[in-house]
Order: C-alpha cells, then structure tokens, then sequence
C-alpha cells in the first residue's frame, strides 16, 4: 500500500533529528576548521578531529549527501555552504549556534520526562554546569542574533527621531548585539547592555571588537537587586521574560517602567496576536523549551504581555513585524 501525505508528513518530521544530529556532529567535531586550508583524506581528517577513522567515513557520506563537504581525488573538500556557515570567523556563521546544538539535541530527548514530571529534569540542568556553558550559548545566541540585529533597529531607530543624545538600555542583552546594531545605525546613541558577571565577560569580548567601545557600555548585576540606571529613552526585553514566572515578569515590567523617561519607549520580542502557522509552531516549540530548561518559565503569549503591561502602565501599545523575517517586536510608551 502506497504511503498516503499525512503518513509521508509525520515520517518526515519524525525522521528530520536525524539530519540534524549530522549537520550538528559535523560542527561539534570542527571538521570545517579542519578542512580550510586544503583537502584532506579520511585519515587525515580523523586525526586532525580526534575520531574513529572508519566512524567519520560513515558521516562524511552523510555530510556529502547534505552539501557539507564533497569528495574529491585529493581528499574531502569543504563545499561553499559549509564555508559560509560553518567557520567561526564567517560574518555569516552559525558555528557556535551549531555546536551549542547538541546540548539542546540531548535536552530535548528529556521532554517526555518534562510532561510527565512537569519540572525541567535534573539531567537537563546539568548541562548548565559545565564550565563553558555560558560562553557557548551566549556565542549562540550573538550568532542568531546577528542575521537579525540590523533589521531590528531600523525598527526601531524612527522611535528616537529628534532626541540629540538618546540613551537605551539592552536589559539581559547577554550578547549586546541588539545594542551595537542600535548604535551603528544612530550615531549619537549611547547604549548600556546590562547582565549578569558571567555573561557580560563574553559581551566584552564582543564589544572590543565591534569599535563601539565608546557608546556601548557594559554593566554587570542582577536587575533584582542592583540598581540598572534611569533616564533612558529606549529598553529592550529580548527573551528575558521568557525564564521567569508571572510575577517576576510583573514587577520587572513595572522596574522597566520607571527607568524610561516620560515617552520613553519599550521593546519586546514576542509572539503576535494572530500568529501564522509558522509562528504559532515557533511560539510552543519556545514554551517547551521553558519546561525543560527552567524552574517556571514560560513563553508568554501576546495577551498575557498586552495585559501586563497596561498593568503596569504602559501606553501606545503597538506590534511591529520586521519585513522578510519571522520577528516580531511589541512596543510600549511610557
């Protein structure tokens, strides 16, 4: 009996982890660093990685039938796709987004231990151990942010038309990527990204090399406690509301509020009222992850921000979605 479409649907969708777990091994074993200067033969390239020799023949075959790599008299050469995305020093890298993958891919092998516990399980969280672990999803994060960024803040520059010297806040910017897009495309803002000690040392890195040292700003601290400054004209809430409970985003929203000036404006990157297909499968596959990654974070939903927000006395409410791109930004007056 032939395969009917929703038979052919599910398997593909089923079936799809197993081409990521390829393109993610692939980027985890740095074969694409590896391959950079000339071709190289199964052996070589084992050596050079540090793997079974026979093993890695197995998944160049596979990396082959993807484009990653093809196969030629001299050894396996990196194809320009690979090149383009896969080299850490690429403008158009997803290198670190890839390899920091596999944590996810192993996170995500746990979500029928999640539903059936309703807690993030123990196994989940111990990645987040790891020495490294801050540094890689902050690189991550950079990374994705970076196909983005530009986009965004030709958003969200014409709110700021007529102020001499504007002042934003990129509050949990983590990367500071939203940040210097801001102030590359203004050339009097003066930005503050502010996180926790861990974070903001990889954000320092990022920043020295950017040239924006001297109108992006680091500050380090927990907004709970210590104080993340006034006066701003602008504030960005990127994915900070998403690892908290109700509560927390409630009284972070009403700190937020009393950091802009009067007009002063609020961005937060969110899921729209009425989501396309596509974004409404962004939107739960992001509330999942909360489950297995934190203790009572949730994905909240353009309803519940709506409503927290004018709780918090916010006005002007306004959705904006960036052209060509799945990102959707919902913007508040002070």
């Amino acid at each position: 009996m032939p395969l009917t479409q929703a038979q052919r649907q599910i398997l593909e969708l089923a079936q799809s982890f197993r081409i990521s777990a390829v393109v993610i091994t692939f980027a985890k074993l740095d074969l694409a660093r590896h391959l950079t200067t000339r071709p190289l033969s199964t052996d070589e390239l084992a050596q050079a990685a540090g793997v079974d020799a026979r093993a890695l023949a197995r998944l160049l075959q596979a990396a082959a039938a993807l484009d990653l790599v093809s196969e030629t008299a001299q050894g396996w050469q990196l194809s320009a796709l690979a090149a383009e995305t896969l080299l850490p020093d690429s403008p158009h890298s997803l290198a670190h987004f890839l390899a920091a993958q596999a944590a996810f891919y192993r996170r995500w092998g746990l979500l029928y231990d999640a539903v059936q516990s309703g807690q993030a399980p123990e196994a989940s969280r111990r990645e987040e151990t790891a020495a490294d672990w801050v540094r890689r999803f902050t690189l991550m994060l950079y990374e994705i942010a970076r196909t983005v960024s530009d986009d965004v803040a030709a958003t969200l520059v014409p709110l700021l038309l007529g102020i001499e010297r504007p002042r934003v806040l990129d509050l949990g910017g983590g990367h500071g990527e939203y940040a210097m897009a801001l102030a590359r495309a203004h050339p009097t803002l003066e930005a503050i990204v502010f996180d926790l000690p861990p974070v903001t040392e990889v954000t320092s890195e990022l920043l020295a090399r950017s040239g924006l040292s001297d109108r992006v700003r680091i500050l380090a601290g927990d907004f709970f406690r210590d104080p993340i400054g006034e006066g701003y004209n602008l504030i960005l809430l990127f994915g900070v509301l998403n690892s908290m409970n109700e509560e927390e985003a409630r009284q972070l929203l009403k700190l937020v509020h009393r950091a802009l000036v009067p007009a002063g404006w609020l961005a937060i990157r969110a899921t729209p009222p009425h989501p396309t297909p596509e974004a409404r499968l962004q939107h739960a596959l992001l509330d999942l992850q909360m489950l297995l990654a934190t203790e009572h974070g949730h994905h909240p939903t353009a309803a519940e921000l709506e409503h927290w927000l004018r709780e918090a006395r916010f006005t002007d409410l306004q959705w904006r979605t960036l052209p060509d791109s799945n990102v959707t930004l919902l913007l508040a007056q002070r």
